[in-house]
């Protein structure tokens, strides 16, 4: 007890630091400190611990999820960019084949179109070779006819010169006659009023 008096005299005696404080209060002080220390190391500290770690692994779990997912993005994107290519590779192919199979009807058409006037202009020409010999027969019946009559005509008359010039002369006439009013006849309807 002598010591704290004697520490407590000297510390009357000398006059007061004001930035040093009392001898006293600096025990209480580390005392103070060091319990508080203590309280926070064993109680608060492990959970601020456990907080700050459930923290990281929590972000860390985040940032792997997020990789994760940009990682899937980036597969779902290249999978739909090779189905899109894909579709157009398959788009082309089928207007190739459209346009394939449309030149093919073309040319299918226009051959059958070809035949088909083949086939109509070899009609006409037969209806043409027909009527032409069909004309000649009737002619040449015509021309027969007429060569008998005029024979006729020439035995039943006994003919001078100036008579069988006369009756040839008929002849022709009358031939021509009959060339022409079969003309008029084997011509169509319509075809002889407009020309006139």
């Amino acid at each position: 007890m002598q010591f704290a008096s004697l520490i407590l005299a000297a510390e009357e005696e000398a006059a007061p630091n004001p930035i040093f404080p009392a001898t006293a209060e600096l025990i209480w002080g580390a005392i103070a400190f060091f319990a508080l220390l203590f309280v926070v190391t064993k109680l608060i500290w492990p959970s601020i611990d456990e907080a700050y770690r459930n923290r990281a692994e929590n972000i860390e779990g985040k940032l792997d999820e997020a990789e994760r997912q940009r990682a899937e993005a980036e597969e779902l994107l290249e999978e739909y960019r090779g189905k899109l290519a894909a579709a157009e590779e398959e788009t082309q192919r089928i207007l190739e084949e459209a346009r394939t199979n449309a030149e093919r009807i073309r040319r299918e058409l226009r051959g059958k179109a070809e035949a088909e006037a083949e086939r109509e202009l070899e009609r006409a020409r037969q209806a043409i070779r027909s009527e032409r010999d069909q004309a000649v027969r009737d002619l040449r019946r015509e021309v027969g006819t007429l060569a008998v009559d005029l024979a006729a005509r020439v035995v039943s008359d006994s003919l001078d010169r100036d008579r069988q010039l006369q009756l040839i002369d008929g002849y022709i006439e009358e031939l021509g006659d009959h060339a022409q009013a079969g003309a008029m006849t084997s011509r169509p309807e319509g075809s002889g009023r407009g020309g006139g």
